[in-house]
């Protein structure tokens, strides 16, 4: 194994090691590590998980370390520009990395952009020149892939679909400031959030398929989104209301994105899509509802081919010379 993979994500943190060649991964060891549910964390905590998560692998002869990050990065200087779950700004991740792993090569990029680079190296866009990945976890992100080549903007910053504001009225307060945006909406804390605005005590009718009503307790801290799709599965009809209305934002987003660059495919990756069949039929539908088909007759939403790993695959794949197009991703 010679690639340190480390995915920095808004409430975990992964780190493997990874061989990649152009045609085979093989990921070996992971280490996970709690960044705290989602709240707020600091540099140094952030480092010091690290250590601790490498320090599981073992001794490897890594040569490289990739790493993937939530929010705003600069690959070019190696800067971690700023992440609304811990509230970062301006943090020299990839010289820190280097520095504390013996002068090893650091390529760092915002974890969206290198799931993108990953489906098409290693998924099921290898013959798709255009297209869009989004991540829905704890947050959501976009990375495009046009006429082949990935789409960073004039900024660096492209495809930033978890900040559509998809909610006029009442809508939920996002990491970046404004209400309603996507990522409020539909990514995990979201999707928590409109559970409990949905209960009972707000006048609701939050009954079960089997007649129970529900308590206090179906929103107990300890809820997440993985739990609201299984109440949903279970007949909760508060659950099932909730994943309906996230399937439909995301779908109505979605529709907005393909219409402005007729793209070819749309792939779905993160923890909240691990639930991708849950979240379809609502999205689908409104996808169609909001597509100018003329314009795109055979565009397709499909689930990411790399899983739950994704990110892991991106962040070493930024560390080779043929998943580095236009200078993305250079080493420090």
């Amino acid at each position: 194994m010679d690639i340190l993979a480390l995915d920095i994500g808004g409430s975990k943190l992964m780190a493997a090691a990874v061989s990649l060649s152009r045609d085979r991964v093989d990921i070996g060891r992971i280490a996970h590590r709690s960044l705290g549910g989602g709240e707020r964390y600091t540099t140094d905590d952030l480092v010091a998980l690290i250590d601790d998560a490498v320090s599981e692998l073992g001794t490897f002869p890594f040569e490289r370390i990739g790493a993937t990050i939530p929010g705003l990065a600069d690959p070019q200087t190696g800067m971690w520009l700023y992440a609304s779950y811990s509230g970062i700004r301006n943090f020299p991740i990839a010289n820190i990395l280097s520095a504390r792993y013996g002068n090893r090569p650091v390529s760092i990029e915002n974890d969206v952009n290198a799931c993108a680079l990953a489906e098409k190296m290693y998924g099921i866009c290898r013959d798709v020149d255009n297209y869009l990945w989004m991540t829905v976890s704890n947050g959501i992100g976009g990375g495009l892939v046009l006429d082949g080549k990935p789409y960073q903007g004039y900024f660096g910053n492209a495809a930033e679909v978890g900040h559509f504001r998809m909610v006029e009225q009442d809508g939920f307060r996002c990491g970046c400031g404004n209400f309603g945006c996507l990522e409020a909406e539909a990514a995990g804390p979201g999707i928590i959030r409109r559970y409990r605005r949905l209960l009972p005590s707000n006048g609701l009718d939050g009954k079960t398929a089997d007649g129970r009503r529900q308590t206090a307790a179906d929103a107990s801290d300890t809820l997440t989104a993985r739990d609201v799709v299984e109440k949903a599965k279970a007949g909760d009809r508060v659950a099932q209301e909730v994943v309906e209305t996230t399937g439909t934002l995301i779908g109505k987003a979605l529709s907005y994105v393909t219409n402005l660059l007729n793209l070819q495919r749309i792939v779905l990756g993160g923890g909240v899509m691990q639930s991708f069949d849950q979240f379809y039929p609502s999205m689908e539908k409104t996808f169609q509802a909001s597509l100018f088909k003329d314009a795109n007759p055979s565009v397709r939403i499909e689930k990411s081919a790399l899983g739950y790993n994704a990110a892991l695959i991106g962040a070493a794949s930024l560390t080779l010379p043929f998943g580095q197009p236009q200078g993305v991703a250079p080493t420090y």
